[in-house]
């Protein structure tokens, strides 16, 4: 069973009101070590899906205090085992500390996963950096994709897919949506739009430079849309979500949604480039799609985990984001659906 060591640094003063804290909460093991300049670390031994419950506890009550920090460690084993741990020395309920009064403006725990907002956070606004390897990444996809169309190549496509980066931008939007983080949000934004940008670059580049057949099968399977397509989409940002917060690899679901976005981007510049106007609308067409179908996927699955802010005042606020931004992607989603039955193609 996934465990995690979670240690604070705090004034030693506080050690009563840590042991006031830990009775309140679920954890399998507790150690306090004496430092210097009248600090103290405790260590606290848990459950992964304890772990949020007692890091905003923690939060909570000791945010201010000087010195104040939270380290996180994951924990491959330890024995005993976690469960003969927790069930012989913990039977205390997960009680919340800090109660509300209204009791839906209460942080809410990750309900399905074995990371906290934390680890989530970092592990995705790592995705939104202008960092020099993605672009390269970016690059070379777009570049081996459209060799893998031209040449009519599925394998090389796929070869395409998997060094393709666009899962880490398109999760790290549903997460900012899913948390009203404004900042984390136009940052994955950017990085999002550079890299379709480069990828239409590239493509049209060659498009204009050689011949491109519209009737090679890798062409004319993207130049029309039907609800496979959507269906694929909301598969790939539910899969890429879930993966995130389940700790799980994301490399093979990075795979799934690097299929769903780039090769319809690569013909859409490839026949832009060739001028093919026409076709090249359903690449687009086809491009959006999956791209919307991803975002508004995401944000359902991060929002029935339970992904919320930290701070209950934040809550209503993201609430009403999520529900706006899912609303805004259902529509234009409904629109697209409806060009692509009025589309000629």
């Amino acid at each position: 069973m996934a465990t995690r060591l979670i240690e604070v640094f705090l004034p030693a003063e506080k050690k009563e009101r840590v042991e006031e804290l830990l009775d309140k909460n679920r954890y399998i093991d507790a150690w306090y070590s004496d430092l210097d300049d009248e600090k103290m670390l405790v260590r606290v031994l848990t459950l992964a899906e304890n772990t949020q419950k007692v890091v905003d506890d923690f939060v909570n009550w000791f945010s201010l205090s000087d010195g104040f920090r939270i380290i996180i460690h994951s924990i491959d084993a330890t024995i005993p085992l976690a469960e003969q741990a927790e069930n012989d020395e913990n039977e205390v309920a997960n009680n919340q500390l800090l109660v509300d009064a209204n009791e839906e403006n209460k942080p809410k725990e990750i309900k399905y996963g074995s990371i906290t907002r934390e680890e989530l956070y970092e592990e995705i606004s790592k995705n939104t950096s202008w960092r020099i390897d993605y672009f390269v990444l970016i690059i070379l996809s777009s570049i081996v994709a459209v060799i893998g169309v031209l040449e009519d190549s599925t394998a090389i496509i796929i070869g395409a897919m998997v060094i393709a980066p666009l899962l880490g931008p398109n999760i790290a939007l549903s997460l900012a949506t899913t948390l009203a983080d404004v900042d984390l949000g136009i940052k994955s934004m950017k990085v999002n739009f550079l890299g379709i940008g480069i990828a239409i670059l590239i493509s049209i580049s060659v498009g204009m430079v050689t011949v491109v057949d519209p009737g090679i099968t890798e062409i004319a399977t993207r130049t029309s849309v039907n609800l496979g397509y959507v269906i694929l989409g909301l598969a790939a940002g539910g899969a890429g979500a879930l993966a995130i917060t389940t700790g799980v690899s994301t490399a093979i679901v990075g795979v799934m949604v690097a299929v769903a976005l780039l090769p319809p981007l690569v013909v859409f510049g490839l026949l832009v480039g060739a001028g093919h106007l026409n076709l090249a609308y359903g690449a687009m067409l086809l491009f959006l799609v999956n791209l919307i179908a991803i975002n508004l996927s995401g944000v359902i699955t991060f929002y029935a985990q339970g992904v919320r802010p930290s701070n209950w005042w934040d809550i209503k606020e993201a609430k009403r984001t999520t529900f706006h931004a899912m609303f805004m992607w259902f529509v234009l989603l409904l629109i697209l659906i409806s060009l692509m039955y009025l589309s000629p193609n």
